[in-house]
């Protein structure tokens, strides 16, 4: 009895043994899968970004630019109200800094001057037209009749790069005529300019406008 009992648990320990070594070889098996399977994968976490030539997304308050390294990154556009911000102006004579918007609406006016016409862009050389209410007290263009020839203008475009402008002509014409807007780089001397528009103070019975010029120093 005792050698057949002795038999018996040595099969059991050989069985038990067979099944330790089975179980130690699975798992090394799944270990080595598990691991190549995540080798296999990495090149798609590590995917090359998307590389673009520039371009906007109207409304969305974002643009994407191009580095010198080729990656494509995301800017943020300046927005007020939901408008965008192209640029700023300081007029230190007349106390005046204010954002200008690159659309002429009746709530953009309220808020701030803006664009309505440009050759180019702001502080490129060409004319832009920037045109501001007259409120008959210190906001916006109310007080530009103050302004003279050799007065100075401070144009920051939307790059932060900051212009000075020097007043050289100041005139008084309709709402209608634009004669004025359209004057190239080229009849600039390729400079930068630009042209205030504003009412006068009758202009509720003459419909007259306010025009200042002023040119890059």
């Amino acid at each position: 009895m005792d050698s057949k009992a002795n038999l018996k648990n040595r099969i059991i320990g050989v069985i038990l043994i067979i099944i330790i070594i089975s179980i130690i070889a699975g798992l090394g098996v799944l270990g080595y899968f598990a691991l190549n399977g995540k080798k296999e994968k990495a090149p798609e976490q590590e995917a090359e970004p998307e590389v673009l030539t520039g371009s906007s997304k109207a409304g969305s308050g974002e643009v994407k630019t191009l580095e010198s390294n080729g990656i494509a990154t995301k800017a943020k556009k300046k927005m007020m109200e939901g408008y965008e911000i192209i640029g700023e102006m300081r007029i230190p004579k007349v106390d005046l800094k204010t954002n200008i918007l690159a659309e002429t609406t009746k709530r953009t006016l309220e808020i701030a001057v803006a664009q309505i016409y440009t050759t180019s862009a702001i502080n490129q050389p060409g004319n832009t037209v920037i045109y501001g209410h007259n409120y008959r007290n210190s906001l916006f263009f109310s007080r530009n009749d103050e302004l003279e020839n050799g007065d100075v203008i401070y144009v920051k475009d939307s790059e932060e790069n900051e212009k000075k402008y020097v007043i050289y002509d100041t005139f008084i014409t309709t709402s209608t005529d634009t004669s004025f807007y359209t004057r190239t780089a080229e009849q600039t001397g390729g400079k930068a300019e630009i042209t205030l528009s504003t009412c006068t103070d009758d202009a509720s019975t003459t419909d007259r406008r306010l025009i200042i010029l002023a040119r890059e120093e």
